[in-house]
């Protein structure tokens, strides 16, 4: 195992707003990536039309690296990578033998994530509405007005 304080180095170019995403790239051999969604009944499967010559990689995020620091996800996270090809992982105490790879992109790179929960109605859509865990923008927000000379509010 690497020194996981040592960043990767950069790329033949050196792009100021690169971010080096390390992981593992879950697509098997025919584009498809499975994963288990908790359920014995059901497994997530997502394939990635390459038909455009798009290159795109499922990939089971551990941590990255930025302007020479290496950071580590507090959980791992699943995105979709469009656009560079997955490289063997170098730096950041990621080792290539144990099958890590690593992603160069920008800052300005769309991605997506697959974000997985899995539970009951109750947890998953009646909990998580109570007040004090929703997001804040969800709470209506109410505005009132005056004017020095009249009145003009809500009221």
């Amino acid at each position: 195992m690497t020194d996981d304080t040592i960043p990767a180095p950069s790329g033949p170019v050196y792009v100021p707003d690169q971010i080096i995403l390390y992981g593992i790239d879950l697509n098997d051999n025919k584009g498809a990536a499975h994963i288990d969604v908790g359920s014995k009944l059901a497994k997530l499967q997502s394939k990635l039309d390459g038909t455009a010559g798009i290159t795109a990689s499922t990939v089971l995020t551990y941590g990255y690296g930025f302007e020479g620091h290496c950071y580590r996800l507090d959980a791992v996270r699943i995105f979709i990578v469009m656009g560079p090809n997955a490289e063997p992982a170098e730096g950041c105490g990621f080792d290539k033998n144990l099958g890590y790879k690593m992603w160069r992109i920008t800052a300005a790179t769309q991605i997506l994530e697959i974000s997985t929960a899995f539970g009951d109605a109750q947890a998953l859509i009646l909990d998580a509405q109570l007040p004090g865990k929703r997001s804040p923008s969800s709470y209506a927000i109410t505005l009132k007005m005056a004017h020095r000379n009249g009145r003009l509010s809500s009221d």
